[in-house]
């Protein structure tokens, strides 16, 4: 009598568990074409970073428009930052580095792990002021060149990082 009752019930059990399942037939199955990269949204931290032991300068360029604020501070990854500036300049020429829209120092604060930012000045050295809420735009292609002034800085590795708001092509 068990052998007779399994023989009937386990087909049946074996249907009812496929048809609850996953609720999907394999039938129905849909191959999906794969992620195209080029709509998917940039990160909108964008960090650059400028190591004294390899150089005293280094140049980025953006892929994208994008707008921003000026970071407030300079992060120290290593090294003492007595003495030494550190610049990020903006719409670089890049046959001129001393050619440039407008850049931004950072100096030495009481915390040792970070520069702050001291003043924006434009091309003339006319002070920008309070930049904190104003928004920057820089378009594809143009350099921001991120370079110690000042002592020294063999020692010193450094990073900003912006919170950038990418503007896609029209």
């Amino acid at each position: 009598m068990l052998h007779m009752l399994t023989r009937k019930l386990c087909p049946l059990l074996s249907l009812a568990i496929a048809t609850i399942g996953c609720g999907k037939k394999i039938t129905d199955a849909k191959t999906q074409p794969g992620r195209s990269t080029e709509n998917q949204e940039l990160p909108s931290a964008y960090v650059i970073r400028l190591d004294g032991s390899q150089s005293s300068r280094k140049n980025y360029f953006l892929t994208e428009d994008a707008q921003f604020k000026i970071p407030d501070r300079v992060l120290v990854r290593q090294g003492s930052t007595a003495g030494k500036v550190v610049e990020i300049a903006h719409d670089v020429n890049k046959y001129d580095s001393n050619d440039y829209l407008y850049k931004c120092s950072y100096k030495a604060s009481a915390n040792p792990n970070e520069m702050i930012l001291d003043k924006c000045v434009d091309y003339d050295g006319d002070d920008f002021g309070d930049v904190s809420s104003h928004i920057f735009t820089q378009y594809k292609n143009e350099i921001i060149q991120m370079r110690f002034a000042g002592a020294q800085a063999s020692d010193l590795i450094v990073e900003a990082v912006y919170s950038m708001n990418w503007v896609y092509p029209r």
